[in-house]
Formats: structure tokens, C-alpha cells, sequence
């Protein structure tokens, strides 16, 4: 099954080009400093990219705002971009290429190398409404939040948002608004497939499954878990081409979360809170039918 690409939704802009926002977004605080998560966690941009592996798996966060000398910022590297790098996409050639295969040599270049330029911010003068567009038009997960002098202040993710307009009423369910076209991987599969798989669709989560029942699944974290860890010493020593044919059954997570079509979304917000996670698995008797994310829950519960 196909998954479309991250949504930038573009039918719920008005005439003046603003967002069809709820009553309920107009009611929330505008002051991004409630909102921000601060201190944040930042990385420098000669920081080697191993660097920036170990920070993510150890603080369970999935982004970095790159930063100069003096935190102002520069750039921004995710998940997505180390996956990338991993064998996923272009970025793979700094290995293949540059370095020849020594992934050693490849990890300590300098994580400015492959992080994203041009990020989409917010001036700490601004509203939340205004970070709130900016993610809807960009299709961003994560809007860094910046003081006057460029400086790196906070940052605001979709979890946040979500969390903030959970308790909005709605009389959607979860089969309104989940995703029903995805992309799945088998269990034999490898990791380098998986790579490939999230970076050619724009994804970030992957359900294993097999004869048509999910097993597992594997997300971005995982990969970076493994290739941070156990095929950290193989890399070392070996080809890097070898551990990408490890079988994604060895990395999978089989701690499935899920929730069933018929229920709330304020009910899929909890369970993701509850749980900490960004996405729910979407299965009733039948088995898979989707999966909702963060993103699913932004668009309906802050668009009229």
C-alpha cells in the first residue's frame, strides 16, 4: 500500500490566505513562552554526526536546532536526515563516496554537512496562531522559537499544539481522519529496505507485517538506536553495506500501540500522551485499517 506524502494542507485557507482556524485555537494563550519548550536541546554545527546519533537516542528526541557559537541558529538536523545519511538517501554518498565505505571516518564529519538550511522559525513576539500557520502550511513537525537577536529560546512541536487543543470537544472519530494508504515492511526485509522505504515516502514509521497481521513496527529511533549501538562495532570494523542487510525482525518494536476506528479523537490524544508516542496503530477485527499521527489530530482539531 502507498502513503502520500507529508500533508501540507492547502483547501483550508480563506480569501485573505490564513487558516480556517476553530473558535477554540483563537482561545488559547497567544504568549509563546507558555507555550515553548525551553531550555532546548541544541547542537553546533562542527559537532561530529555521531554526536548528534548519541543525543537523540539518550534524550529520546527525534530533532536538533543547530546552532553557532553563539546560539544563534543555523540550521536543523531530524531523525530523517540521519536516516538519510544511513543509507536511506543522498546523503548515504558522504559514506559511500566521500569516505568510502569507512563509516568510521563518515560519522565524525560535521553534522552542518547534512542538516536542513532555510528552517521555518518564529520570533518570540509571536503569536501562537502564528507558529500554528506556519506548521499548517509547511507541513513542519517543529517550529523553532527564536529572541530578536536569532538566538535559539524554545521550540514548539505538534505534540505540544495537540496537547494543548486536546480537550477540545469533537464529534470526529478516528476513522475520519486517519491514514489509510500505507506503507508496510515484511519482517525478512532488511534495514537498509527500511531506510529507503521512509526517506522515498517522506515517513517516518513503518508497520511489519506478515500474512496480513501487524507484528511490529519500526520508526526512525529505531534505526538510529541500532546503527548507534549494536551495529555500531560492526560498522566500525566491517563494510557499512553489511549491517544494512541485518532483517528488520531483529530492530522491530512488537510494543504495539493502538486504538480502534470508532473512537474519539480526545481519545487517541490521551492514549498518545499516555504513552508517549507520536502515532497509534489503527486495528479492529479485521486487523490494520491505518494509523492516526500527531499530525492527523493537529489538522482536525484545529481546523473549522
Amino acid at each position: 500500500m502507498r502513503s502520500p506524502k507529508p500533508r501540507v494542507v492547502r483547501g483550508f485557507l480563506r480569501s485573505d490566505a490564513k487558516p480556517n482556524f476553530s473558535n477554540e485555537v483563537y482561545e488559547k494563550p497567544r504568549e509563546l513562552d507558555l507555550i515553548a519548550k525551553k531550555p532546548v536541546i541544541t547542537i553546533t554545527k562542527l559537532s561530529p554526526i555521531i554526536k548528534a546519533v548519541d543525543t537523540m537516542v539518550s534524550k529520546g528526541i527525534r530533532r536538533l536546532p543547530v546552532v553557532d557559537a553563539a546560539n544563534r541558529l543555523i540550521g536543523l538536523v531530524t531523525s530523517t536526515e540521519l536516516v538519510n545519511f544511513f543509507g536511506g538517501g543522498d546523503y548515504f554518498n558522504i559514506i559511500k563516496v566521500r569516505h568510502g565505505g569507512n563509516f568510521y571516518s563518515a560519522i565524525n564529519e560535521p553534522i552542518e554537512q547534512i542538516a536542513a538550511k532555510n528552517v521555518v522559525y518564529a520570533n518570540i513576539r509571536e503569536s501562537f496562531l502564528d507558529v500554528l500557520e506556519k506548521m499548517l502550511k509547511t507541513g513542519y513537525g517543529a517550529i523553532p522559537i527564536l529572541t530578536d537577536e536569532g538566538k535559539v529560546y524554545g521550540i514548539v512541536t505538534e505534540r505540544d499544539v495537540v496537547n494543548l487543543l486536546a480537550g477540545k470537544p469533537s464529534d470526529k472519530r478516528v476513522e475520519d481522519v486517519m491514514t489509510t494508504e500505507l506503507i508496510t515492511i515484511g519482517k525478512d526485509e532488511t534495514v537498509g529496505d527500511a531506510a529507503r522505504k521512509m526517506i522515498a515516502n517522506h515517513i517516518r514509521r513503518l508497520p511489519v507485517v506478515e500474512d496480513n497481521r501487524v507484528i511490529g513496527i519500526v520508526v526512525t529511533m529505531d534505526l538510529l538506536r541500532f546503527f548507534g549501538g549494536e551495529a555500531f562495532r560492526k560498522l566500525i570494523l566491517g563494510n557499512v553495506e553489511e549491517v544494512l542487510t541485518t532483517p528488520v525482525r531483529e530492530i522491530m518494536s512488537q510494543n504495539l500501540f493502538t486504538i480502534s476506528p470508532s473512537e474519539s479523537l480526545g481519545s487517541a490524544a490521551d492514549a498518545m500522551r499516555k504513552y508517549g508516542v507520536g502515532a497509534l496503530l489503527v486495528v479492529d477485527q479485521e486487523g490494520l485499517q491505518g494509523i492516526i499521527t500527531e499530525r492527523d489530530l493537529l489538522l482536525a482539531l484545529s481546523l473549522r
